[in-house]
């Protein structure tokens, strides 16, 4: 049976530890974005800066050349104020639209998680090889299609240790185990991070 397209961006399903996932991820703010929508298991990169409570800002990963910082897995629905009486909550909406003002999201930080991604195509020999992704700056998220259409771009696949490798941000450490997966056209693989904010000594390229 074919393989099926359905693109989900990064979805966690354990660690290179052997320590199960904990499903925790840390808060994040993102300024308002006329640009990037952002949706569960889209990528985020550190933007600069931070807001009035100290918690750093991100923008989406729409690059192979970004730096990592990692994976969205919550948009938080409201904010902390005086009072939310009144206050029309859509819990919902798990995406943000262009424009949705300063908003704040969880995001899996930990280099050891591996992720299952789709790949517009890819063969079993390019397993334990670095990749890149397919990215849209703006998806067209809606209820009914809410996640990341983030794919592997089989196109840009470079054995490790090669010109090139270290600046792709995916390592592909297998097939993702299941009866409906095969190689070839919108496989399923797990990855890992291949770089990441916190791989790397602080201040180094």
């Amino acid at each position: 049976m074919a393989n099926v397209s359905r693109p989900r961006g990064l979805s966690p399903v354990g660690t290179v530890t052997g320590a199960a996932y904990n499903e925790q991820g840390q808060l994040f703010a993102v300024a308002n974005d006329a640009t990037n929508t952002y949706a569960i298991g889209d990528i985020v990169t550190y933007a600069g800066g931070s807001d009035t409570n100290g918690i750093a800002y991100v923008t989406k990963m729409t690059a192979d050349t970004s730096l990592p910082l990692g994976v969205i897995v919550g948009i938080r629905p409201a904010d902390p104020g005086v009072s939310l009486q009144g206050t029309n909550i859509d819990l919902s909406k798990i995406y943000l639209s262009q424009s949705s003002g300063l908003r704040y999201i969880y995001v899996i930080t930990d280099p050891n998680v591996v992720y299952e991604a789709q790949a517009d195509t890819y063969a079993l020999a390019d397993v334990m090889k670095a990749a890149g992704g397919n990215y849209t700056a703006a998806d067209s998220l809606s209820q009914s299609s809410p996640q990341s259409s983030l794919t592997l771009k089989a196109s840009t696949v470079t054995a490790l240790g090669t010109s090139g490798s270290l600046g792709l941000p995916f390592l592909v450490i297998g097939f993702a185990q299941r009866s409906d997966n095969a190689a070839g056209s919108y496989a399923k693989v797990n990855v890992v991070l291949n770089k990441q904010l916190y791989k790397q000594a602080a201040g180094t390229a």
